[in-house]
């Protein structure tokens, strides 16, 4: 008996390290570039110690941070069901794409993030899709980031071959780059879905004020890292998750900027679509 219980014993303890390489119980966090691998509720590095904490406060339960030499051991954590929480790029997503999404996506600066855009071209063209703008003049109504170079690169991950556009023009409104546009000065119309909206949608449903134009492109730009969770993830929990980060900027300064060198820079983090990180997907 006593021969059979130190058996026992000694089995149990060389079981012990295999069962340590399972991340703790709690709410998991992958990030790849860690001081340290492994899981640990106690980081070394100030900064990611207080985004641990500040998490953990908000969550309501324990927090471990677990360190990954890349985002690819990140995204192979996260299909094992070892993460709850994943900090990914845009190529490493590519791997779980089928069973987690991105919930949020980092802001450049104050006023440029992933904005919804669209390209714009007269039916009679025949320039109805972002291949088909190959080549065109391109009409755009600001220089600002958000109505020029935002939209640029989401047709770029659409497809469009965008080094191919002509001298692009720039003018006053949406209004007189519609002008511009039937009138034969450009190709394609080049706006975000809110000047669209304005453009197109008068107070009179029955008035059609559009009728003559297509939409050869709506969409963002995809995100090129992203806070990824699992897709089973419960829906209150992605909520809570969102409502956490949109305000840690301002909560807590420090995490941001932990944060921010994990995810290639940003000053705050914004909501994303569940296709945020998959390239041409609306």
């Amino acid at each position: 008996m006593i021969r059979a219980l130190g058996f026992f014993l000694i089995l149990l303890a060389l079981m012990q390290p295999a069962t340590a390489q399972t991340p703790p119980a709690g709410f998991r966090v992958g990030i790849a570039g860690l001081a340290e691998t492994g899981c640990a509720a106690a980081p070394s590095d100030a900064a990611a110690a207080a985004y641990r904490k500040h998490l953990e406060g908000r969550l309501g339960k324990p927090v471990v941070l677990c360190g990954y030499e890349d985002g690819k051991a990140v995204a192979t954590a996260l299909q094992d069901g070892q993460l709850d929480l994943a900090v990914l790029d845009q190529p490493s997503f590519e791997a779980v794409s089928k069973i987690a999404r991105p919930i949020l996506a980092p802001r450049a600066d104050a006023i440029t993030g992933r904005v919804l855009a669209v390209a714009l071209a007269l039916k009679s063209s025949g320039r109805d899709t972002p291949a088909k703008l190959a080549g065109s003049r391109p009409i755009f109504i600001s220089k600002l980031a958000a109505s020029h170079s935002v939209p640029l690169q989401g047709l770029a991950d659409y497809g469009a071959d965008t080094k191919s556009f002509k001298p692009e023009q720039f003018v006053l409104d949406e209004h007189a780059g519609l002008a511009a546009l039937r009138a034969g000065q450009g190709d394609a119309l080049i706006i975000t879905a809110g000047a669209r909206q304005r453009l197109c949608r008068g107070d009179d449903p029955k008035i059609v004020l559009c009728g003559d134009v297509v939409e050869a492109w709506r969409g963002r730009p995809t995100a090129q890292t992203g806070l990824v969770v699992r897709n089973d993830l419960p829906e209150a929990d992605r909520y809570q998750l969102v409502g956490i980060h949109v305000a840690l900027h301002q909560e807590r300064p420090e995490a941001m900027t932990f944060l921010a060198t994990k995810l290639g820079g940003g000053i705050a983090l914004d909501p994303t679509e569940a296709t945020a990180m998959q390239k041409g997907a609306r």
